[in-house]
């Protein structure tokens, strides 16, 4: 999975505009259709509303259809050039005529939400129009489903590119050859071909990849993209199996769909319930995904492999190589700096699908276009895991308990954490009344926004306990582990809950990390609210204070990408950028919240001072390189 990061910028947070989003929601369904017999093999080319089905049986059409196969020097379904705006007409073709796929043609913009109904391996194209009659073929070979996509900003090219083969439901015997292209964010053309016997089917299926990637089916994984090829999509239809802990004894799939007719009242305290409303909103992932131009119509979440995030990350890392370096061998290779970062530039947006509408998309090609795009584009592809995450839980979560009894959909969400402990506090108490001033002591000077505490909540997740006192940080001194801000993206949050804060796995570039790869903390509030993106989310964010083992740290004040090794040199545990605003005192955490758990934990105390130091940081920030020196202690809703 992505890591959990942060990237410094002490200015308050730019409210971007949310645009149209479309993103999948995956639902279970079951029907069984009769089988009939295949007709005379046909194909159908139309815009994406204009369903054209083939005949059941033509004879005149039958004497001229030819029944395609695979041949070495034969004639391709699609030509080539998918690049000519000229949009065909929906018409009949022999089987082995050519057909223009372009995806230059304005389409209507999508839908805001995109249902896709999984049934059996893979699910079929909601654009398609037989979502509730067909399902994708699946055999001993594998899921005949393929999304391709290709990016060439020097040619403002932004494509993709479906291929399936679909059935009737429980007649794998009568197979189409379904394709659909377009321009990344629209619904594009569509065609169809067939029916075919499956292994017919098959062959087209292989004989069409190959003539968008120029890779054989068999050797897609690993695959290298070719120069104005395709790049495959990796994407993850394994069902979603709940936790064996959450399973009960009666054999229960887990599956959403599976929903007691009886929903019981929650469990859950009013506020538990009002936070797993947030964190597993579809409408707020809707509105983040769609604030990052993340076309989650081409990469559903919930479906993305894993591979496919890393690669993404391993994208950006080539890309910051080429940009820091000009004249390396690798641009030398390309062709010059210039169409190195065009054509890395465009190696990453096909792996991660950004919409861009017919605008061309941004070339990231300067130190300062890498360092923003660092900033937007690792966030994005960090994010992506933390939300995949989200998506499953949603998905998978098993609504009846240990004895078989039903769940209320929320307290199934909640359980799905598994959490050692979350405890709401009352808003009375020494403990609540004491996070309170912290957060209300430490809103930095330079931010505009406004930070309201609404709910805080105890939070104990036991890997993380067992990883702390397997370090020996249950032994640190006092004063060595501090309590400390982390604020994230509301969607976040169900990853982060699940799976703890996390480090940035090696394909990730530094760039952007000022202080190398580690997971950020601040002491200040704001500067951590500023990464909540609050606006996307009603006005709510979500942050963490986390007991973090930081002390002995190494200084800095001014960025450094080699921070986490230069750190490690110094014997110290952790990094930190010193700011020019700054906790003038500290004070010991448990006895001010009355948490003797915290005893030795060490917070701030009053007002922020003016250190008046040369700094590039106006607030500290500290860094830890090891997942294992931080204890989630608190999630905190505020208002914004």
């Amino acid at each position: 999975m992505p890591p959990r990061k942060k990237i410094t910028a002490d200015a308050s947070a730019s409210v971007q505009p949310t645009r149209t989003s479309a993103r999948n929601q995956a639902k279970v369904q079951a029907t069984v259709a009769a089988s009939a017999p295949a007709p005379t093999p046909t194909a159908t080319t139309s815009a994406p509303k204009a369903q054209v089905k083939a005949p059941a049986s033509n004879a005149k059409a039958a004497s001229k259809a030819k029944v395609p196969v695979s041949r070495g020097k034969g004639k391709r379904l699609h030509n080539e050039d998918d690049e000519d705006e000229d949009k065909p007409e929906a018409k009949k073709v022999k089987s082995d005529d050519k057909v223009d796929d372009s995806d230059d043609e304005p389409a209507p913009a999508p839908k805001k939400m995109v249902t896709v109904v999984k049934r059996g391996a893979a699910p079929v194209d909601p654009c398609s129009g037989n979502v509730d009659t067909h399902q994708v073929l699946s055999t001993s070979d594998g899921v005949w489903d393929a999304m391709m996509n290709q990016t060439d900003v020097g040619a403002n090219a932004n494509k993709f590119y479906v291929i399936q083969v679909v059935h009737p439901i429980g007649n794998d015997n009568s197979c189409t050859l379904f394709t659909r292209w377009g321009r990344v964010g629209e619904n594009g053309q569509q065609q169809r071909k067939g029916p075919f016997s499956s292994s017919v089917a098959v062959a087209e299926f292989k004989k069409q990849f190959k003539a968008k990637t120029s890779t054989n089916w068999e050797q897609r994984h690993g695959m290298a993209t070719k120069k104005g090829k395709y790049t495959w999509l990796e994407r993850d239809f394994e069902e979603d199996e709940p936790d064996k802990a959450d399973s009960n004894g009666g054999g229960s799939s887990g599956a959403a769909s599976k929903e007691p007719e009886n929903i019981p009242d929650s469990a859950l305290a009013d506020e538990v319930q009002e936070l797993c409303r947030i964190i597993f909103s579809t409408k707020f992932i809707d509105a983040h995904l769609s604030s990052m131009n993340y076309d989650a119509n081409k990469l559903p979440l919930g479906k993305l492999a894993k591979g496919t995030i890393l690669n993404g990350f391993a994208a950006l890392k080539t890309l910051s190589e080429v940009i820091s370096n000009p004249g390396s061998a690798t641009a030398t290779q390309m062709g010059g700096y210039r169409k190195a970062v065009e054509d890395l530039t465009g190696r990453y947006y096909s792996i991660i699908p950004h919409v861009f509408g017919r605008n061309r998309p941004t070339v990231i090609d300067s130190a300062v276009l890498l360092k923003r795009a660092a900033l937007q584009e690792l966030d994005l592809v960090d994010a992506l895991g933390d939300m995949e995450i989200a998506s499953k839980l949603i998905s998978s979560s098993v609504l009846t308990d240990d004895s078989g009894k039903a769940l209320n959909p929320i307290d199934a969400h909640f359980k799905s954490l598994r959490l050692t402990n979350m405890e709401h506090l009352v808003k009375t108490s020494q403990e609540f009344k004491g996070l309170e001033a912290y957060a209300r002591d430490t809103h930095g000077s330079t931010h505009s926004y406004n930070v309201q505490l609404l709910n805080a909540y105890r939070v104990e997740r036991q890997e993380e306990t067992d990883a702390w006192n397997k370090a020996g940080f249950d032994g640190l001194k006092d004063g060595e582990r501090l309590l400390l801000w982390h604020g994230s993206r509301t969607t976040n949050f169900a990853g982060i809950l699940k799976q703890g804060l996390r480090i940035a796995p090696p394909e990730a570039p530094v760039t952007g990390y000022m202080f190398g790869k580690g997971v950020y903390f601040a002491d200040i509030i704001t500067k951590s609210a500023g990464y909540c993106y609050a606006h996307l989310s009603n006005g709510t964010g979500l942050l963490l204070l986390c007991e973090v083992a930081v002390k002995p740290f190494y200084e800095l004040n001014n960025a450094s990408y080699n921070a986490a090794q230069d750190s490690r040199a110094a014997a110290c545990r952790a990094t930190k950028g010193v700011g020019r605003y700054r906790p003038g005192a500290w004070q010991d955490a448990g006895d001010t919240l009355e948490n003797e758990t915290l005893t030795g934990v060490h917070m701030p105390h009053g007002k922020l001072e003016d250190g008046k130091d040369t700094t590039a940081l106006m607030y500290n920030e500290y860094i830890v390189y090891d997942p294992a020196q931080i204890r989630v202690r608190y999630l905190l809703m505020v208002k914004m």
